[in-house]
């Protein structure tokens, strides 16, 4: 469950200036990153409209805590996505609704006469707006690390041509697409499987050994945890989850218990127990944990060495 905390060691390195530019080609040089850009025109814009194939949540994840602080100063911001063939993925779309607070505007491109391949990031401001128009789709390789082809001007450069792009995102957002609302992303995942595309994109992941392990939900996690807060702010006080092996489920339930100050995780099994301390360990940066375990009079020997914990027998 470990995963890289790219977010935290872009912010750690955030001292370095990077200058304004028009061109952006990727690369390890941040200056030609796309990423960095988007950050200083997210953090100054009074509106935010994003056109893009597809969200992945590599991509979705580097630009959050940016995302999140123009939401918390009252900017409005749209996403027009695509789903087809299904690379968009649902986690990508779950994480926008859960952490920004259901206050984007997240739609589906929805026309099946046409293909949808548009990558176009709209920044408003009290006196111009500017866009940032080429190849880069919202996945972490595609804002960073690498080669894209992207290019910004401003309406004061080149009026028509941005009217042009800004009136055809227009178009679409309104006349040929749907509300991604609860239900049509639950539809949408139910179905989705994850495309070979996407496997080979995850190869271009970056790779840092100063990049410290981060623990956070992910994939199929993040649907599961928007479902139980839903519920719960529906006045549930029971649930249960059914996922296969090997989705996480011990790591769900203390990402989803992490607000708590008492557990009780139950098991059947001895290295489960084990498997859940590591997990709870994690998530909740907490060695506060002990055994309980149940045995007939004689028929077992359960200890364990906890450190300052001591295992109970009752």
């Amino acid at each position: 469950m470990a995963q890289f905390n790219f977010e935290e060691e872009i912010t750690s390195q955030n001292n370095t200036a990077i200058d304004f530019i028009n061109v952006m080609t990727g690369d390890k040089d941040r200056q030609k990153q796309l990423y960095f850009q988007l950050k200083n025109s997210i953090d100054k814009a009074k509106k935010i409209d994003i056109i893009v194939s597809f969200l992945m949540e590599s991509g979705v994840r580097l630009l959050l805590k940016d995302l999140r602080k123009a939401i918390d100063k009252n900017v409005p911001i749209r996403i027009l996505t695509g789903n087809y063939l299904n690379i968009t993925q649902p986690s990508a779309l779950y994480l926008i609704k859960q952490e920004l607070n259901n206050k984007v505007d997240l739609r589906f491109y929805n026309n099946n006469t046409c293909s949808f391949h548009p990558k176009a990031y709209f920044f408003h401001y009290d006196d111009y707006s500017e866009i940032y128009i080429g190849s880069s789709n919202i996945s972490k390789s595609a804002l960073t690390s690498g080669i894209e082809w992207n290019y910004r001007f401003n309406d004061l450069l080149d009026k028509d041509s941005f009217q042009k792009f800004f009136m055809t995102f227009e178009d679409l957002f309104y006349n040929h697409s749907i509300i991604i609302t609860d239900e049509e992303l639950y539809r949408y995942s139910k179905y989705w499987r994850k495309p070979a595309v996407i496997k080979d994109l995850e190869k271009y992941k970056t790779q840092d050994t100063n990049i410290i392990p981060l623990i956070q939900p992910r994939g199929v996690q993040i649907e599961a945890l928007y479902a139980l807060n839903n519920s719960r702010n529906e006045g549930a006080t029971k649930a249960l989850i059914h996922a296969a092996t090997g989705i996480g489920k011990t790591y769900l339930s203390a990402f989803d218990s992490a607000n708590y100050k008492r557990i009780l995780f139950v098991a059947h099994r001895e290295e489960i127990l084990k498997q859940a301390v590591e997990a709870f360990k994690n998530v909740r940066k907490s060695d506060d944990y002990g055994f309980f375990d149940y045995c007939e009079p004689h028929t077992c020997d359960f200890n364990y060495e906890l450190g300052e914990q001591n295992s109970q027998r009752i």
